[in-house]
């Protein structure tokens, strides 16, 4: 358009009104991109979390089966009270002078060697029926809780 000798311009034409939208559009999609990249690395962190958590409760349930085990082995021994331990009592508590202390003595650092922090009680309750209650204890980082298993056998 043609006003006297001037000629009118109009500074924001069509063609200039979307220069760079398509970079503003890739720079979204990677913000997003980048958004869902990171809850996938938070699910992937929480999964080994809760696997770790599934191997310990694994180890403990096996270490239950192994206690109640060795005292079906040394029956003699265990409805006697020999087998019986509190939680507070170390494997390096253990004398270790009969059979039974013996297979207890290597039970229980089974219990701290593979769990964390790992602490076990075994007590058998003869006005019960015979009733053996095995109680394993572990810390877990990061858990606001402590876990445990409790198994009872009669």
């Amino acid at each position: 358009m043609t006003i006297g000798r001037t000629m009118l311009r109009y500074p924001f034409s069509p063609a200039r009104r979307h220069r760079g939208v398509s970079l503003i559009e890739l720079l979204v999609a990677i913000l997003i991109f980048a958004f869902g990249m990171l809850g996938l690395a938070g699910l992937q962190n929480r999964t080994l979390g809760f696997s770790q958590v599934s191997l310990y409760r694994s180890q403990a349930t096996a270490l239950s089966d192994d206690v109640l085990d060795r005292m079906r082995a040394d029956r003699a021994s265990a409805k006697a009270g020999r087998w019986n331990t509190a939680l507070e009592t170390k494997a390096s508590d253990i004398s270790g002078t009969t059979f039974a202390e013996r297979d207890l003595k290597e039970w229980k650092a089974e219990v701290e060697s593979l769990l964390p922090e790992g602490r076990a009680l075994v007590k058998y309750e003869a006005g019960q029926g015979g009733r053996v209650t095995v109680d394993i204890h572990w810390d877990e980082r990061g858990a606001e809780q402590k876990n445990w298993v409790t198994y009872t056998a009669l």
